[in-house]
């Protein structure tokens, strides 16, 4: 599971402040949905049920807060399916962000949980020198090592956001990454 607490259907009606009819709705709304939104985060996460429950929860929690701002509550398939694909998207994306090999050697994921003390002063002197060898590279350079290794963007989406050539952005890449390879080689 995720690490943070779970909140029941009861908790969230609770919070509500016990109104019966935003509870009452939540409810109906609730259990007439829950079957469809579940199923779609189960195919996104691929029938993990504790990754499909952690989305099912924060689209109804995100219903809960725009309950009283919709349009028609009642007519809610389009909305609970953008919303459900697109949190399950952002969690594929930090997911597959976290699991990155030179985001997990930055943040020793993993390693340090099940390492020695020792082994934890090696891993953090080794954060450290990858900090001190990103630090050390060119702006330009640390800022597309940076959105590609770091924040998942691909060359295409950097091209667009610093407005630079497909050509220039992976020329810069490439000699970013060939820099700190050597940089932590030594």
């Amino acid at each position: 599971m995720s690490g943070r607490a779970v909140v029941s259907k009861v908790d969230v009606i609770d919070e509500v402040g016990g109104d019966d009819d935003v509870a009452a709705r939540l409810d109906r709304l609730y259990r007439r949905h829950h079957a469809a939104v579940y199923r779609l985060a189960l195919r996104y996460g691929l029938g993990n049920e504790a990754w499909a429950e952690d989305i099912v929860q924060d689209v109804f929690l995100t219903l809960l807060d725009r309950l009283p701002t919709l349009a028609d509550p009642e007519q809610l398939d389009g909305w609970l399916y953008r919303v459900t694909s697109n949190r399950c998207l952002r969690k594929l994306r930090r997911d597959s962000f976290l699991d990155r090999p030179l985001v997990r050697w930055l943040l020793a994921r993993d390693r340090v949980a099940e390492a020695s003390p020792e082994q934890q002063v090696f891993a953090r002197r080794d954060l450290e020198r990858a900090r001190s060898a990103l630090a050390a590279l060119p702006a330009r350079e640390r800022v597309i090592v940076g959105m590609c290794h770091l924040d998942g963007k691909s060359q295409r989406e950097v091209c667009e956001i610093l407005g630079l050539s497909k050509g220039y952005v992976s020329k810069l890449l490439a000699r970013g990454i060939a820099r700190l390879e050597e940089a932590l080689d030594e």
